[in-house]
């Protein structure tokens, strides 16, 4: 069965999701509050800070990610904020709402950054029932066209000619009206509109008694959405502040091997004992180090072994992997074959979605020969650290960053011991907007059998292409 992926929030400063909009946190019973619900649903728009009367009261909220609050009933302004590097800009009002009593306001940030728009609608809070789910479906996608939505029960529905769409000819923008169906296992299907070939299947899913859900079909940005023939979206199921969302059923989880092990020989990679990628030399990645380029693995668990090319019962890492649709991962080979550390599998989760308004970057630290380091990204002609501040000080061996929005440029990357001194460096590296980056440190190869020598980089995704 397609499992749900969940979503957390992320609300900065805050000790839960709902709240006032004027900060105050009486919950006496004599004052009268409406639910505001705020949804991310732009694909290529960054974080954002949503504000109420100038004030924010939520903070770095992501794509395919929701806050309610609960304000008192009358007026305010709302206006939301993307958080964009060197500054943050307003992209949707403000603009004045008068919320009232008994009332659920949806409010959801579409479209992408150049045509961002808010699409509001209104619900009735409070749904309850032993046996039943209400659901609330909308078109949020800006990348498809107008669609048929079919809604089958688990395992029906594999010839969609013979059926009638629960909704026809949906428009981008669209949200229907909700619907109250029996608690169970269902089969969600999309098509373009008048056609019969689904575009997206969300294999069997289950709907739990008394859920509230809005479920908004929005832009793909998983793992495998570049590959030919992958569905243009995925669905983002809302209840209440929590989100999950259900990719197709065929798009697997992404997995790429990079070896970093400076004194390892050339290796393969077993998946459950079956050679799934072979010849992979100390500093390259496969099947490539390129963005969204992945080996495809349906969602599950594995055992991953990384052997020597030569002979593969000499195996270096012997690890189990749980996987994710639509969830990309690096399998980075790390540490000494023949010393300590002892050599092992670090793996990292990849973000393969664009934003439009900054370079997206990630640092990865795997020299075992370099200690803790400083890491600077000097922009343009400076070449020399002098009195510049690191971008990321004190990094250990094996830390992974988060990935970071720098602003677009041309940047000069030193990575130095924490005295000062340069183990390596990068000059006129080049990140746009929209590019997803990761660099991993690595050790030099092995020189004469025993010093790890010429410290370096392994760049992966959009550092691939340049």
């Amino acid at each position: 069965m397609n499992r749900f992926v969940v979503l957390p929030m992320v609300v900065a400063g805050a000790v839960a999701l709902s709240g006032c909009f004027d900060g105050d946190s009486d919950s006496s019973d004599d004052v009268v509050r409406s639910e505001v619900r705020i949804i991310h649903a732009s694909p290529d728009a960054p974080p954002v800070n949503i504000l109420v009367n100038g004030d924010a009261v939520v903070e770095g909220a992501d794509y395919k990610q929701a806050a309610v609050l609960t304000p008192e009933v009358g007026g305010y302004e709302i206006a939301v904020e993307g958080i964009i590097p060197g500054g943050n800009a307003t992209v949707i009002g403000p603009a004045d709402f008068t919320f009232e009593e008994n009332v659920r306001y949806n409010v959801v940030a579409v479209d992408t950054v150049a045509n961002i728009d808010a699409v509001v609608f209104q619900d009735e809070p409070g749904f309850s029932s032993s046996d039943e789910v209400r659901v609330r479906i909308g078109h949020l996608a800006p990348n498809a066209p107008n669609v048929d939505i079919y809604v089958t029960a688990a395992g029906e529905g594999n010839d969609l000619s013979a059926i009638d769409p629960l909704l026809s000819d949906v428009a981008f923008e669209t949200v229907a009206e909700p619907l109250e169906v029996p608690a169970g296992e269902y089969r969600i299907q999309i098509t373009a509109a008048g056609a019969s070939t689904a575009v997206f299947d969300s294999g069997d899913v289950a709907l739990m008694a008394g859920a509230d859900l809005f479920v908004g079909a929005v832009q793909n940005t998983g793992a495998n959405a570049s590959v030919d023939g992958a569905s243009p979206v995925s669905l983002m199921v809302v209840n209440g502040a929590d989100v999950a969302e259900i990719y197709d059923a065929d798009q697997g989880a992404g997995v790429r091997v990079a070896h970093a092990s400076g004194d390892a020989p050339a290796v393969d990679v077993l998946v459950d004992d079956a050679a799934a990628l072979t010849n992979i030399t100390f500093g390259l990645a496969a099947p490539s180090a390129a963005f969204d380029e992945y080996a495809v693995l349906a969602g599950g668990n594995y055992n991953v072994k990384v052997a020597a090319t030569a002979d593969n019962s000499i195996v270096a890492i012997d690890t189990d992997l749980s996987l994710t649709n639509g969830q990309g991962y690096s399998v980075l080979a790390v540490g000494l074959l023949g010393g300590d550390p002892a050599i092992e599998a670090l793996v990292l989760e990849d973000s393969v979605r664009s934003i439009a308004t900054q370079a997206t970057l990630r640092v990865v630290h795997a020299s075992t020969q370099a200690g803790n380091v400083n890491i600077y990204l000097l922009p343009g002609d400076d070449t020399d650290i002098g009195n510049a501040e690191p971008a990321l000080a004190d990094v250990p061996y094996k830390a992974v960053t988060d990935y970071l929005a720098i602003p677009a440029g041309t940047y000069n990357l030193r990575v130095t011991d924490l005295d000062g001194n340069v183990a390596i460096s990068a000059d006129s590296v080049v990140v746009a907007n929209g590019g997803v980056y990761t660099v991993v440190a690595r050790d030099g190869e092995d020189g004469n059998g025993s010093v790890l020598e010429d410290l370096g980089l392994i760049l992966l995704d959009d550092f691939a292409a340049l």
